[in-house]
């Protein structure tokens, strides 16, 4: 006789695999774990919240683990508010049958939600994205995690593995976690562990385009790094003194960090540009040599 393996819907298939990238179970004793798939299994997708009905002696047989690891496993979950058991239960029967109940805690955290699911149908019917430039990586607790983000996990305290559930899940929102990270930094550095992580979960979970914001955002810290460049450049050039090749046209460094432009006796301030800079490079503009 051929046994052959139950076919589990994806998004069960998609939550057990997940279960040890979970910061809701990151504190989860390694005896429990089979005890919890079972009852993720047993997970009703069309209505995730309707109560598990299970013996504890089903579940022990089914995980290979005795009664009373079933039992402290659903004190576990029920002590972190992954579940809760229906008081309706009737009481007497072997092994006890009382119905547990997924909390929104634990459904949120597997993606088992309707908005989750939402999420998830549509990405299906989005075209692939254009590959994106290059990106460095850092290796942190074992795993490669993009350097722009590494920071989440090496100074925030977020489990490496975690950050990588982000990008998956700002993947389904058709979003770039780095995007979101770049909008929002200024309100996630002061955040840690759980807290940064549930920070960026809800954002994920808002629909806002974070890709023109970190755009934005960008361009006014290029802005901002270009400026004080030049600022820089000028505050070393006071004083210096250049004309285009036919002599029409001098040009000096003022002391306040502008351009003091004079041609045909008449005077004219200008800001310190990078057209001024790329003048000098390309040689349209060149020193006045000082005679004597």
């Amino acid at each position: 006789m051929t046994f052959l393996p139950t076919i589990y819907p994806s998004g069960i298939s998609r939550a057990i695999s997940s279960i040890d990238e979970i910061p809701a179970f990151k504190e989860l004793p390694d005896g429990f774990l089979r005890v919890i798939v079972r009852i993720v299994k047993k997970i009703n997708l069309r209505s995730p919240s309707n109560p598990i009905v299970a013996s504890r002696s089903t579940l022990a047989d089914e995980s290979g683990k005795s009664i009373e690891t079933v039992h402290r496993a659903i004190r576990w979950l029920e002590e972190h508010g992954l579940i809760a058991r229906d008081q309706k239960a009737r009481a007497g029967f072997r092994g006890s049958s009382s119905p547990l109940v997924p909390t929104p805690l634990l459904l949120e955290a597997l993606l088992l939600t309707p908005e989750a699911e939402a999420l998830l149908k549509k990405a299906k019917h989005v075209a692939p994205a254009t590959p994106s430039a290059a990106r460095d990586f850092v290796r942190v607790d074992g795993l490669s995690l993009p350097a722009d983000l590494a920071w989440i996990a090496q100074d925030g305290g977020v489990p490496a593995s975690a950050v990588l559930l982000l990008m998956r899940m700002a993947k389904v929102a058709q979003q770039r976690l780095s995007d979101v990270v770049a909008a929002t930094r200024q309100y996630l550095q002061p955040l840690k562990g759980r807290s940064l992580f549930s920070y960026l979960r809800k954002l994920l979970a808002k629909g806002q385009d974070f890709t023109r914001q970190a755009c934005e955002r960008k361009e006014q810290h290029e802005e901002e790094q270009l400026q004080e460049h030049l600022t820089h450049k000028a505050q070393d050039m006071v004083g210096q003194k250049f004309q285009n090749r036919e002599g029409s046209l001098q040009v000096e460094v003022d002391v306040s960090g502008m351009l003091r432009e004079t041609r045909n006796g008449s005077s004219t301030m200008r800001f310190f540009s990078t057209n001024f800079l790329e003048a000098l490079a390309a040689r349209r503009l060149i020193p006045v040599r000082e005679i004597g």
